[in-house]
């Protein structure tokens, strides 16, 4: 799989990364937690308290919008803009997928960003997606790097 880093359109810090599998973007992560609104790595008790509505997914769409601004992955696949409208419109209700990938997203994200990666947040996966129809395509990606290891 090929990472590539999502920053802030206007802050230029990382957010997020855009997993490829081909030309084909694959996964989407978020580095920070949907509540965290400062992006500091923490959700401070104001930031609990501000955000009474669940806020599930907002991370996700907005690493999604602001890799829909990075001509990079724009042109390499075109259809992050269906994808940007979908996780905004829905906050990746029914999108988000479940599992054990999160250590193995970090690890190749990681890899991708360099010094980069220590920089972001501890955890440095706070959510992620996986787009439908790819599911079995990252699974082999999941398995074909743990081989490698």
């Amino acid at each position: 799989m090929d990472w590539k880093i999502v920053k802030n359109t206007w802050t230029h810090k990382p957010i997020g990364a855009v997993g490829f599998v081909g030309d084909e973007i694959a996964v989407i992560v978020a580095f920070y937690d949907d509540k965290d609104a400062n992006q500091d790595g923490r959700v401070s008790l104001p930031e609990r308290f501000f955000s009474m509505f669940s806020m599930q997914g907002r991370a996700l769409a907005e690493v999604a919008n602001h890799a829909y601004a990075d001509p990079d992955i724009l042109t390499r696949d075109p259809s992050i803009y269906q994808l940007r409208g979908q996780l905004t419109a829905k906050f990746a209700s029914g999108l988000v997928a479940e599992g054990i990938y999160k250590a193995w997203f970090s690890q190749g994200i990681g890899q991708a960003a360099g010094a980069i990666a220590g920089q972001i947040t501890q955890n440095m996966v706070g959510s992620y997606v996986i787009k439908r129809g790819l599911e079995k395509a990252v699974a082999l990606a999941y398995r074909e790097g743990f081989r490698r290891n």
